[in-house]
């Protein structure tokens, strides 16, 4: 993995969509070799599905599912379009059509689990193939866009806590030549391994984790892809992509670098400043007064141990300069990552309509510390950035006015009922984020929903993909919610205080020089 000791600077990959092909292409496309662009590979296939229905402007969707079509021989992209695709687009209050949901069961089609004591075999879960081959197609179809007319370094960046979709999407963006994958939001053991078996399409496992198991008790989702489209997609080896970790601190670095399995190719370290989730502070939860966790010196990561290990390291979480590059270079970093300055640029998926609202908190001089929050929302127990835009989720009244439910279910737990009479439990799947009736039935605590909001729903929003009448009202939207760092120095100094826009180059411009 040479090419990423080129790799100065990283952009990040942000949210739902922020990240998209178009703003990974530019950054990649600036300095090929010293930068890498990354697209976002949250909830692509709903992404993907909801562009779709508004008719694929440009039909880039189109194009690149007609690419996968093609390459492989196999007739799936054709299948999602006439499926999903609406010429023309749906009508502005038409809800959007639904995919399939993702949720597992035993692999002969059962959500019941037989009472087992002590150590005993592990339980192999399945998906519907429905649903497999969506998450490899919409997974390639990013990365496709994004890799599309140039030579320069594209990454797909994951969240270890929405695992059903993880092997399956990993792979979709391998069959695209994707070039490193980063996963953030839990620990990735395991996965630099099944990037390795994915490269000769070998089958893969992923243990899932379930709560109130028995002791011993494994769940495991396995993953061949040679039964994908009758083995048409494993014909040839695939590049291996370099696997990076998001980290915050040295012990996970230590303990991944020593892995049993394989260790990370290299490590982001993610300050607890950057934007989206962030890990929880060392030790107790103390809260400021305004319910913001609070960090210390635990929680600054120790840059000399990392260096120790002589695994390539970027720093993230506002490094968005010239001067904070040279800083890291200075601490034995490769380069850094950074997003939030990228989130503001015009390739970005956040809607003209909160990049607007922000620019103008700007202008109007509103503090850092005012504008972007530490909240406790995310139903996933980490804390979460929140931007404080007016008639968004991060606004008390509407979250208040907001009728519960979870209808994505990607942060949702997993879970196994009390046994019954005859010793048998069921699966469930459960959010702190939905009806609180609904998470109190699946053994959920009252207490665990308080404050907690809808990042799927909002986050989709936030990027103008927003679900039509979940709320009162035929024609009310889901709420958006909106993520960003906590450094909005870059955002500044490029946006002129708010005053003017700015594209991804000269974002890439202003960092390297």
């Amino acid at each position: 993995m040479e090419f990423l000791q080129n790799i100065k600077l990283i952009q990040g990959g942000m949210g739902v969509y922020v990240s998209n092909w178009r703003l990974a292409k530019s950054v990649a496309m600036e300095k090929p070799g010293v930068t890498a662009g990354t697209v976002s590979g949250t909830a692509l296939d709903v992404v993907h599905i909801r562009l779709l229905q508004l008719g694929d402007p440009g039909g880039h969707l189109r194009r690149a599912l007609a690419a996968f079509d093609e390459k492989f021989g196999v007739e799936i992209g054709r299948t999602i379009l006439e499926k999903y695709f609406i010429e023309g687009g749906k009508a502005p209050a038409e809800r959007f059509r639904y995919g399939p949901k993702q949720t597992v069961h035993t692999q002969d089609g059962n959500t019941t689990f037989p009472m087992q004591s002590g150590l005993s075999a592990p339980i192999y879960l399945a998906l519907d193939e429905e649903l497999i081959e969506l998450l490899i197609a919409t997974s390639f179809a990013e990365v496709w866009l994004a890799k599309e007319g140039h030579a320069g370094n594209i990454f797909i960046n994951f969240l270890n806590k929405v695992e059903i979709p993880l092997i399956f999407a990993m792979y979709g963006a391998m069959l695209a030549g994707v070039d490193g994958i980063v996963v953030g939001a839990g620990n990735p053991d395991g996965l630099p391994a099944v990037c390795t078996q994915l490269a000769q399409h070998a089958t893969v496992a992923h243990e899932l984790s379930v709560l109130y198991r028995e002791s011993g008790e494994s769940f495991i989702l396995p993953f061949d892809p040679r039964l994908i489209a009758a083995g048409k997609l494993a014909r040839t080896p695939l590049k291996r992509p370099a696997f990076l970790a998001i980290v915050s601190l040295e012990n996970l670095v230590n303990a991944l670098v020593q892995s049993p399995s394989q260790a990370p190719d290299g490590f982001i370290i993610e300050h607890h400043t950057a934007g989206g989730h962030n890990a929880a502070p060392q030790g107790p939860m103390k809260k400021d007064e305004l319910g913001q966790p609070i960090y210390s010196e635990l929680d600054e990561p120790d840059l000399i141990a990392i260096r120790q290990t002589e695994k390539p390291f970027w720093l993230a979480g506002g490094y968005g300069s010239q001067a904070r590059l040279q800083l890291a270079l200075n601490a034995g970093a490769v380069g850094v990552q950074t997003g939030s300055i990228f989130a503001m640029a015009e390739e970005s998926g956040i809607s003209p309509t909160h990049r607007i609202a922000i620019f103008n908190e700007l202008k109007k001089g509103t503090p850092d510390s005012a504008l972007v929050q530490t909240s406790l929302y995310s139903p996933t127990g980490f804390p979460f950035k929140v931007a404080q835009l007016n008639n968004t989720l991060a606004d008390d009244e509407v979250y208040e006015a907001r009728r519960r439910l979870c209808d994505l279910g990607f942060l949702q737990q997993r879970g196994l009922t009390k046994a019954d009479e005859n010793g048998s439990r069921r699966m469930f799947q459960r959010c702190s984020a939905a009806p609180i009736q609904d998470f109190v039935s699946k053994r959920g605590l009252p207490f665990n929903t308080d404050g907690k909001r809808c990042l799927c729903n909002g986050l989709l929003s936030g990027v103008g993909l927003g679900q039509m009448g979940t709320q009162s009202g035929d024609h009310a939207e889901e709420p958006a919610i909106v993520t960003l760092g906590n450094n909005l120095d870059g955002i500044r100094r490029l946006s002129r205080q708010g005053q003017a826009q700015y594209w991804a180059k000269n974002v890439v411009e202003d960092i390297l020089g």
